[in-house]
C-alpha cells in the first residue's frame, strides 16, 4: 500500500449530529439537469411484459426504484413502466376499456412502448438546467425520458416529471400527447381525473 497517499483527517470534536439522510440539495429550475436524472449506476430493474401489475409494483418497491425497463426474450428494450403508471387510475381505465379485470392486466398492457419514447443524449443533460429538461419533457408530451449515450446506443439514465416535481417540491404538469388511439383514450382519461 506504499503507492497510495494518506487522506487528510479532521477532529470530530465539533461534529454532534449525523446528516439527515432525507435532506437533499435544494433544486431549482436553474439547477444543473444532472441533479434530477436517475443515473443508472447499477443495472436497471428489468421486467418482462407478461408480469402482472401487482408483482411489478412489488418488484419496484423492493428494488427502491420508480421506473423499470420492460425487456423481451433477448433482453431487447420494449418499453418503460413507472411506479406512477402502476398506481394511477390508468390501470382501472385500461381494465374497463379492454374488458379485462385488473388482475389480468400485465405491464405489457400498461407500459410506454419504445417507439413512443424519446431519449435525450447524456451530453445535452451535462450542459442543461432543470428548466430546459422540463421544457423538453413538456414539448415532447412525455412524463419520462431515457438518458442515452448515442455513440454506444446505451441507456444510461431516466428522467421523469414526477422525480423533478419531487425534487423541486412543487407540482409539475406535462401536457401529454397522444401517439395512438389507445394513447388518446389515456390522455382523455387523465384529463378527466384532473377535473
Amino acid at each position: 500500500m506504499l503507492d497510495y497517499q494518506e487522506l487528510e483527517t479532521v477532529s470530530l470534536n465539533h461534529y454532534v449530529a449525523p446528516a439527515d439522510a432525507e435532506q437533499e440539495v435544494k433544486v431549482s429550475l436553474d439547477s444543473p439537469a444532472r441533479m434530477v436524472v436517475d443515473v443508472l449506476t447499477r443495472p436497471p430493474l428489468t421486467l418482462k411484459p407478461d408480469l402482472d401489475i401487482d408483482a411489478a409494483r412489488s418488484s419496484m418497491r423492493q428494488a427502491q426504484v420508480r421506473a423499470g425497463l420492460v425487456t423481451g426474450e433477448a433482453d431487447e428494450l420494449l418499453g418503460i413502466v413507472t411506479l406512477a403508471d402502476l398506481e394511477s387510475r390508468k390501470v382501472l381505465s385500461l381494465a374497463v376499456s379492454s374488458g379485462q379485470s385488473r388482475s389480468d392486466l400485465t405491464i405489457g398492457d400498461l407500459m410506454t412502448a419504445r417507439d413512443e419514447l424519446k431519449g435525450v443524449p447524456v451530453r445535452a443533460v451535462e450542459t442543461a438546467c432543470v428548466g430546459e429538461l422540463l421544457q423538453t419533457l413538456n414539448n415532447e408530451g412525455q412524463a419520462q425520458m431515457l438518458v442515452v449515450e448515442p455513440e454506444s446506443q446505451r441507456i444510461c439514465g431516466i428522467v421523469s416529471a414526477s422525480n423533478i416535481a419531487r425534487r423541486l417540491q412543487m407540482p409539475v404538469s406535462i401536457t401529454q400527447r397522444a401517439t395512438s388511439f389507445r394513447a388518446l383514450v389515456d390522455v382523455i382519461s387523465a384529463g378527466r381525473d384532473l377535473m
